[in-house]
């Protein structure tokens, strides 16, 4: 299985794959909080869980999960919340079938929003967690390290 990355023109990347016929494989996982809590924003976002679950157990990719926050209340505590967020969507994963090896998560906090911050529906958008894919576990613990560093020095900036 091969992985692409598409750059939209947005700006927003999505992460492809392709079966061994080449044929493209695409799943994306978006899924929004409710304000300072790890509590899904409605019921359909379990369901989109749901259906990442079966995409991984299906294709055998190897996932990112990773948290973020609005940049509401301080940095830390956002860095905390985000990286909670992202465990409660990896342990519904893991409950739901998915290997604990080939899932892992992490916690962005507010260092990488996608929207403005400054509006209401900008803030709730960036209460999220995603899904990286992988072909395999090492190129998962490589990206892990250099979002790791990159993030680093900015995590417990207040801003």
């Amino acid at each position: 299985m091969k992985k692409i990355v598409i750059n939209t023109l947005l700006g927003l990347s999505t992460t492809i794959a392709l079966n061994a016929a080449d044929c493209i494989m695409v799943k994306e996982l978006n899924v929004e909080f409710k304000n300072a809590s790890t509590v899904y924003s409605n019921a359909s976002e379990y369901q989109e869980v749901k259906d990442y679950a079966n995409f991984l157990k299906e294709t055998g990719l190897y996932a990112l999960i990773e948290g973020h926050t609005s940049s509401l209340s301080g940095a830390k505590y956002n860095y905390d919340l985000s990286t909670r967020r992202a465990a409660k969507v990896r342990e519904t994963l893991i409950s739901l079938g998915v290997n604990p090896s080939q899932v892992k998560s992490m916690g962005y906090g507010e260092s990488t929003p996608l929207y403005d911050n400054s509006t209401e529906d900008g803030e709730a958008k960036n209460r999220r967690v995603r899904g990286e894919v992988f072909n395999s576990a090492s190129e998962l613990n490589e990206y892990i390290t250099s979002e790791k560093n990159r993030i680093a020095s900015i995590k417990y900036q207040e801003q």
